[in-house]
């Protein structure tokens, strides 16, 4: 059943049991109160009647019977209050009519003879049509003792009842046809953003994740479900998006780790089938061969070392303790000194040293590599230079290379990827190198920051955050 069907079900029975609850509840309530009234009223009326039958005026009066002064006493009374549904009756005390204002000869109920201490005795007998307040007590008059019945007709009262339930049955029907519709509306407005809430869910699911649910209510539950939901499918998007990048990202590795093994096997197989199959007798060739072959032996090797590198890093296995910023600078100067010698590259060192937190030979590695790709970058321009700066917490290594272009720099960091698609592979290796950086990078907690402009060159700033020493 849907929510729209069940909020008007539901308000609907909770509208019909609380009406005629509180409805039954009034006019019971209202009808107690009105019986409670009558059953005064009476008993004042009946102590009246006694009173004056019971007098000393009508004791001297020796001219009339018992019957007589009765009779002239009750119908006096009857006629001056003019009521209907009131009759009186005298029976002896063995319960013989001596007289009734209403000429009836019934018997009602036996328990209303039960008088006790001269106190009047009081009932409401029922039965299907009739509903009659009896008054009884034992009156005196010229000493003879009858029981004197007031009897109070009150079929009004319980017909007035059955009235009023008829007319709340009525208000029932008028008032709940309007409110059921008010409640429809309002069940309408209610279940509107969900409804438009589940359209959405349904677009997603089809595929359209740019779905926007925009929609106001003024309750504030359904603004915050229709913005929780906004946040949760930009989340989507961005999840979805990082996965594809995620998935280009791989198949990239993938189709360039192919290609590279490819490569140096191709070279491999194709040297070693020409020593196989022909009898080579130069010299040189053989030596080339061989030399091709053992280059791209070592190739491979480098390859899956690097791979190895990158996938084996791990936190646990750190060697952390205090270094000189400067002193590894100055080793992996030295270490690099060949190839500065080699392209002629000035590598200049400048700012005052710090003291770093981290493991050795892992920051070595890190700093190697950006300065090692540095110097490459240098290789075919006119001012070949390279220059470290310690400034603070930060090391930037910049370069007069020829730079990078801006949609390159976020994907540098991925296994295999060069920016300068046209650089010699004996130079730049396998691509790996500043992918082992990232991994080192996040390891020893640092902050890298690439800015490069094309034909000017680029700054790779190292943020060491909290893990420096002055």
């Amino acid at each position: 059943m849907k929510l729209t069907n069940k909020l008007f079900l539901y308000f609907g029975i909770l509208f019909f049991f609380t009406i005629n609850i509180f409805g039954m509840v009034l006019i019971q309530s209202n009808f107690n109160l009105t019986v409670k009234n009558t059953v005064n009223a009476s008993l004042g009326e009946y102590s009246v009647i006694y009173t004056n039958l019971e007098s000393k005026e009508t004791m001297s009066n020796i001219f009339l019977t018992n019957r007589d002064i009765i009779k002239i006493k009750s119908d006096s009374y009857l006629k001056n209050i003019n009521n209907p549904n009131i009759s009186l009756e005298f029976r002896t005390l063995d319960k013989k009519m001596f007289y009734s204002t209403k000429n009836s000869d019934i018997l009602y109920s036996e328990k209303i003879y039960n008088i006790k201490d001269n106190l009047s005795n009081y009932m409401i007998y029922k039965e299907e049509n009739n509903k009659i307040l009896l008054i009884t007590n034992i009156i005196s008059i010229n000493n003879n003792k009858y029981y004197f019945t007031y009897m109070n007709n009150l079929d009004n009262l319980y017909n007035d009842r059955i009235k009023s339930i008829f007319t709340l049955i009525k208000l029932n029907v008028v008032i709940g046809v309007f409110l059921l519709f008010i409640i429809y509306l309002i069940s309408i407005e209610i279940t509107k953003p969900i409804n438009n809430l589940i359209d959405s869910m349904e677009d997603i699911i089809e595929g359209n994740y740019n779905k926007k649910f925009t929609y106001k209510s003024n309750i504030s539950e359904i603004n915050s479900i229709s913005n929780n939901f906004s946040l949760m499918n930009e989340e989507i998007q961005k999840k979805i998006k990082q996965l594809r990048e995620q998935n280009n990202s791989k198949q990239r590795f993938i189709d360039n780790l192919t290609h590279e093994i490819r490569t140096p096997l191709t070279s491999i197989i194709g040297y070693s089938d020409l020593m196989m199959n022909k009898k080579v007798q130069d010299i040189d060739l053989i030596y080339k061969s061989f030399n091709n072959i053992n280059r791209e032996g070592k190739r491979i090797l480098a390859l899956t070392s690097n791979l190895v590198s990158l996938i084996t890093l791990d936190k646990k296995s750190l060697k952390l303790n205090n270094y000189s910023l400067k002193e590894i600078l100055y080793d992996v100067r030295n270490a690099l000194n060949m190839k500065i010698i080699q392209y002629d590259v000035e590598l200049l060192i400048k700012g005052d040293d710090i003291e770093v937190f981290s493991d050795k030979n892992l920051l070595t590695i890190l700093i190697s590599n950006f300065i090692d790709n540095a110097i490459k970058a240098t290789i075919d321009r006119d001012i070949r230079k390279v220059i470290l700066i310690v400034d603070k917490n930060i090391l930037i290594i910049k370069d007069t290379g020829k730079g990078i272009s801006k949609s390159d720099i976020n994907k540098i960091f991925e296994p295999f990827y060069m920016a300068d698609k046209s650089r010699n592979k004996s130079v730049d290796g396998f691509g790996l190198g500043l992918s082992i950086c990232k991994e080192i990078s996040n390891l020893l907690d640092i902050n890298i920051e690439i800015k490069s402009e094309i034909d000017v060159g680029t700054e790779i700033i190292l943020n060491f955050k909290g893990s420096l020493r002055e």
